[in-house]
């Protein structure tokens, strides 16, 4: 559906939500547990999320990295315009980030911190260490748990939580991270995972680009799992302290993002021609369900 055939409210709902869905179905199924008054505003904010994340992975490759920062610039000041309360009204989103704001009083530097990540992104900063990996993944996945917090916990327990949420995010963002290697280096020639880590497991960036699973590679990717693993266990007291109405729908997503680290042992590691899937019987099993752990234990023998 294009913006230009918006000619009700209605048709603007369904727009935002076939827009999320289409981008991640993982999360867009989770927040169908989630109440139905919050599901709209996180579709909005994802519909932010993703206009910062295609201007670094799919804008750059159209206009290049000069131009491609000027329309970050252009980003964040509208959403300066919009937090101020006078959103650019050319736009479904901004109006109704605007609306959003109005009604949860959303925290400004999660948001900004997004932008910076795509701005590490334009820049081609390097992941050298395991902290430059984590500080990343921070930017452009610990922001989107926190930005959430507003639409998930009870008024005056972001302070409370928000370590819980950045920790998800970063544990998502790792995961992200494990399932592209192979897109990220054929389509944009970026590799997040450290060099520290290239360097100890013998695993050089032109095997990468070639396709080849070297010796030494999933030694490196479980490295990679081991730290998204832990960053999920770190979120885990967060997830447990929300509301019921929201817990259910958080820690859905949790595990069924989690569970594409066994989909890419299930490839035999192969996720640079292989994309990692979790298949909705699977990711519906792990709703009521979490043998996570057992399954990584037989996919390890």
């Amino acid at each position: 559906m294009s913006t230009a055939t918006l000619d009700t409210r209605a048709d603007e709902n369904q727009w935002i939500w076939e827009s999320f869905r289409y981008h991640s179905r993982t999360f867009s199924l989770a927040a169908r547990f989630l109440p139905r008054s919050v599901q709209m505003p996180i579709a909005t904010l994802y519909l932010f999320c993703r206009r910062v994340d295609s201007i670094a992975d799919q804008r750059v490759l159209e206009v290049g990295p000069e131009r491609a920062l000027d329309e970050v610039a252009t980003v964040r000041d509208r959403l300066d315009e919009t937090l101020a309360g006078h959103p650019p009204d050319d736009e479904v989103l901004w109006r109704r980030l605007a609306e959003v704001h109005d009604q949860y009083n959303l925290h400004r530097t999660p948001l900004e911190e997004l932008i910076e990540g795509a701005v590490w992104d334009l820049q081609d900063r390097p992941i050298e260490t395991k902290q430059d990996l984590i500080d990343y993944s921070n930017l452009v996945g610990g922001s989107v748990g926190a930005m959430m917090l507003p639409f998930l916990s009870d008024n005056g327990r972001f302070d409370t939580l928000e370590t819980a949420a950045r920790q998800l995010g970063i544990a998502m963002q790792i995961t992200n991270i494990v399932r592209d290697v192979g897109e990220d280096i054929d389509h944009l020639g970026r590799v997040y995972l450290p060099t520290e880590w290239l360097e100890k497991y013998d695993v050089s960036r032109r095997a990468l680009a070639e396709g080849r699973c070297v010796e030494g590679y999933a030694s490196l990717l479980e490295a990679a799992m081991t730290a998204a693993e832990q960053h999920y266990r770190d979120s885990y007291d967060g997830i447990a302290a929300l509301p019921f109405r929201t817990r259910v729908g958080i820690r859905a997503a949790a595990r069924m993002y989690r569970e594409i680290l066994n989909e890419v042992r299930a490839n035999e590691y192969d996720n640079l021609n292989h994309r990692a899937y979790v298949s909705m019987s699977r990711k519906l099993l792990l709703v009521a369900y979490d043998n996570y752990d057992w399954r990584k234990a037989r996919l390890r023998t």
